[in-house]
Parts: C-alpha cells; structure tokens; sequence
C-alpha cells in the first residue's frame, strides 16, 4: 500500500472531488473521524494493515498453495475482514485505533487510488478499476459506520464491577477461540471455493478457443463467477510459471 495514495486522500481539496460519485462524503466523513491520529500516524496504520493483510496471504498460501492463493483474488477490504475477525491482530501500539478507524483509513486509501487513477483521465470518465476502487472506498466507509464501537478493557471491568461480578478470563478465552475458528473454518471455504473456480476458469481456458483474450476473461469469468480481471490474473500467473519450449 503506497502512503503517497493515503497523502492524495487527505490534502486533495474537496472542490476538486466533486465530478467523482460519493467522494466528497467519503473524504470528508473519514478526515473528520479521524482528525485525531497525525498524518504520520496514519501512515504507520496503513503500513500495519498492510503488513497484516501480508501475513494473512502468506498463511492462506502456506496451507493451500502459493500457486492458488494470491492477493488480488480478493479486495484489501475483503481480506482486511478476515482479519478483524479474528480475536486479536497487530495494531499500531503507538497509535490506539478500533476496527472503525482502519476500515476508514482504508475508505480514505483507496480514494487516493481513485483520486491518482483519473488525474489524466478527461473530466466525467472514470476507468473500470477506478470504479472499483471508489466502490471499495465506500463499502468500506459504510462498513465503519456499521461496526459497533469495541468496548475498552476498562470499559468492560468497571460495568462488571457495577454488575457486581468479575471477569470471567478464562470463559472470555474460550469464546475468543471458538470464534477464532469459525472465522478460520469459514475462510477455508472461501478459499476452497476459490481454488475450485480458479481450476475450472484454467481448464475452460485451455481446452477453448477464444478470438481475443479478453473475450476469453469475459466469458469464462461469466462462468465461473468472477470478475474477468481475476481470471486474467489467474491465466497470466499460470503463463508467467510456464517454462518456455
């Protein structure tokens, strides 16, 4: 994740959004949310989540395959979902932020890859991955203002308190831990559906004929549910690992 599409997101003036869809809300609802961390601060987040989405490649890629797994199969959004789903991630210590603040930071980031894709493009035409990218923006925005706000551990002690009981440590561990796999069973399957759709879309492509390639990503990924940019990613990966004659 480039810090410089983050910066793109947060100095562009709002005046200069106004010709791109839903914008302007975006940008100014997630600066004002997170007026409280520093530009460096938010730099450092972007650099955690990204790092974190990092390692939850490389462990689905471990146990399922290098070659089947990879991170544009899904969006930074959806992979940084399974990550706040599990009990604990590494967040930035010397920045406090919930859940909320990185789905935002993450609305703001992919803004700034809007805002950088169109800046050559003429006024009213937006390319196909900006679009993307803009939808992703304000899923991810919506997403924030949907999550509920996670009590702190102090918040959570003292209404024990007042309740008249005590922590339960151990009960609290094993919910966590029951949720942790749940959240793992159901990656699996995404994961397993993936591979099966990734398997199918290369032996459509190989056993075909199609006029162009990009014919070929439309009418398979038509087939197999999936955006045809996943399967040109598929196809080019398998290609790209294919010794020559």
């Amino acid at each position: 994740m480039n810090p410089h599409l983050l910066t793109l997101a947060l100095t562009t003036p709002l005046e200069q959004l106004l010709e791109l869809p839903n914008a302007v809300r975006i940008a100014a609802c997630a600066r004002e949310d997170l007026q409280r961390f520093s530009a460096e601060q938010l730099a450092q987040m972007l650099a955690s989540m990204d790092a974190a989405i990092t390692d939850t490649v490389t462990l689905a890629q471990i146990k399922h395959g290098g070659e089947l797994v990879n991170r544009g199969e899904q969006r930074d959004l959806d992979w940084f979902m399974e990550i706040t789903n599990q009990a604990e991630w590494p967040r930035l210590r010397s920045a406090p932020a919930t859940d909320r603040d990185y789905l935002r930071l993450l609305a703001l980031y992919k803004l700034g890859v809007v805002i950088e894709s169109t800046t050559d493009t003429p006024p009213g035409i937006i390319i196909r991955p900006a679009v993307d990218a803009l939808m992703e923006s304000l899923e991810s925005l919506v997403l924030a203002d949907l999550l509920p706000e996670s009590p702190s551990l102090e918040q959570i002690i003292e209404e024990a308190w007042k309740a008249g009981l005590t922590p339960e440590p151990v009960a609290a561990d094993e919910v966590r831990k029951a949720q942790s796999q749940a959240v793992r069973r159901a990656a699996d399957a995404r994961h397993a559906s993936n591979r099966a759709a990734k398997q199918k879309a290369l032996e459509l492509f190989a056993s075909n004929t199609y006029r162009t390639k990009e014919e070929a990503y439309r009418i398979i990924g038509a087939q197999v549910c999936k955006a045809p940019g996943t399967i040109k990613n598929w196809i080019a990966g398998i290609q790209k690992n294919t010794p020559p004659e």
